[in-house]
């Protein structure tokens, strides 16, 4: 998996905590932070993440949906399972 991807990843599992999606907490899941560094601004240019300012990158909707379809199948699977079965209840 290339490292767009793996960031994409794991700014969507940031998102889901609501926690702001800086440099430093995607290079604690990712790795090194000169690379995520560059992911980000490659991420940008292809517009999927916003930067505004000094603040905190954030997944743009297409980014959003190109991170949700990197999710394993299972993940997702298992997601529409427990929908099915909350309707039923």
């Amino acid at each position: 998996m290339s490292i767009e991807a793996t960031v994409l990843r794991a700014m969507l599992r940031v998102a889901r905590r609501r926690e702001a999606a800086d440099e430093e907490a995607l290079a604690a899941r990712v790795g090194d932070p000169p690379e995520v560094r560059d992911a980000l601004r490659r991420l940008d240019a292809a517009g999927l993440v916003e930067r505004r300012g000094q603040g905190a990158p954030r997944l743009t909707m297409a980014g959003l949906a190109v991170a949700v379809g990197l999710l394993p199948v299972s993940a997702s699977r298992g997601m529409r399972s427990a929908r099915r079965s909350s309707r039923a209840a």
